[in-house]
């Protein structure tokens, strides 16, 4: 792999970091404006506590599934959104 090759992939890898850490943030955002606890959250999402800990700690990456199970009692969902192109 060459040297252009390897920071291309380190930057892309960031990136997507980057994109998750905000999602996560937004999350937690949402979910303290809205009053809960976790475990208030867990109990209207039919999810357990622990699984929304682990996501706001970043413990683990969250699946879709389980996203947007967590988000609805908030009155919220994921959408695919297309990325801003820096260049432009």
């Amino acid at each position: 792999m060459k040297k252009e090759q390897i920071e291309e992939f380190k930057n892309r890898e960031q990136f997507l970091l980057d994109l998750e850490y905000q999602l996560i943030t937004d999350f937690i955002k949402i979910r303290k404006e809205n009053g809960l606890s976790q475990k208030e959250l867990g109990k209207a999402s039919e999810t357990i506590r622990e699984t929304i800990a682990k996501i706001e700690n970043k413990i683990v990456s969250p699946q879709v599934d389980t996203l947007i199970k967590i988000l609805y009692p908030l009155g919220y969902t994921i959408k695919i959104e297309k990325i801003e192109d820096e260049n432009n």
